[in-house]
């Protein structure tokens, strides 16, 4: 019981507002090191992927920037502290699973340090990434705030 007294709320979200905030930077540390600008050249990309493989695709395209800007946003929501930031860390959870963005972003950068990993194994672990972010934001207290 010591332990979940200690994870309150505020420790929450400030551990899932930095992953959020550290993923952030690794994506545009990442762009910028390979010269490109931060997603705008992804767009650009985008725009010529859909135009080869049409309605699908954009879907799918709008789906996961709509993803990319979520994370913008929860990053700060958690980091702030505002209630919004619970909902919104729920619903990412479908998303981050679809397209491979896990919340524990330090996998990401594990993942380019560690090329010869399992896919399996990581998708294993992405997946209870996800159920631990899910219960650690239904379960754990909350402050009296």
């Amino acid at each position: 019981m010591f332990f979940f007294r200690k994870l309150n709320r505020t420790r929450i979200w400030q551990f899932w507002g930095g992953l959020d905030a550290l993923y952030l930077l690794w994506y545009v540390s990442s762009s910028t090191r390979l010269g490109k600008v931060p997603f705008w050249d992804d767009l650009a990309v985008a725009t010529e992927v859909l135009k080869e493989h049409g309605t699908a695709a954009l879907v799918m395209v709008m789906i996961n920037w709509g993803l990319q800007l979520s994370i913008v946003v929860s990053a700060f929501l958690f980091l702030f502290q505002r209630k919004e930031a619970k909902w919104l860390g729920l619903a990412q959870i479908p998303l981050r699973l679809v397209f491979v963005v896990p919340s524990f972003s330090v996998l990401l950068i594990g993942a380019y340090f560690f090329p010869g990993y399992n896919p399996l194994m990581m998708l294993g672990v992405i997946v209870l990434s996800e159920i631990i972010k899910g219960w650690s934001l239904c379960a754990i207290r909350n402050d009296p705030r």
